[in-house]
């Protein structure tokens, strides 16, 4: 091979290296802003929501329904924003797992007490099950 292929051959290589570290780099910046965007969804909904109880007697049940809706709309949005640019399911569960992740950890710091493994078990399955669907239903409706 001669020398002016071997430098072809290294100039390639490297660009190929850094178009996949900015891949790499540009997915975990994505599911990183869609986790605060969820973050912000659920911060401002449990405002909301709060002032809402102020005004309104509502049953245990209620209150539980209501914090579901708003953790799947979160994790909704997080999942819309980190698959913007690209990315499927994969990219989905992640951020569903890291949003579910970082409440229970914010939950457990505010309340104070040693977390529930159980529940928070089934938080967190339901953060991967939810981002990953959503994932591909958002990735479905592009394709078509």
């Amino acid at each position: 091979m001669s020398q002016q292929g071997i430098d072809s051959f290294t100039r390639s290589m490297r660009k190929s290296a850094k178009r996949k570290g900015r891949r790499g780099d540009h997915a975990l910046a994505s599911v990183m802003k869609g986790v605060l965007i969820g973050a912000s969804i659920t911060v401002i909904c449990v405002a909301v929501f709060a002032l809402l109880l102020s005004w309104w007697d509502a049953s245990d049940r209620a209150v539980t329904a209501i914090n579901q809706v708003v953790k799947f709309v979160a994790i909704l949005a997080a999942v819309a924003t980190a698959i913007q640019h690209g990315g499927g399911p994969m990219r989905g569960c992640v951020t569903g797992l890291l949003y579910m992740t970082m409440g229970i950890v914010v939950c457990s710091l505010l309340m104070g007490k040693s977390p529930d493994m159980m529940a928070y078990l089934a938080d967190l399955g339901m953060g991967l099950a939810a981002g990953g669907l959503f994932a591909m239903i958002l990735t479905t409706g592009k394709a078509a």
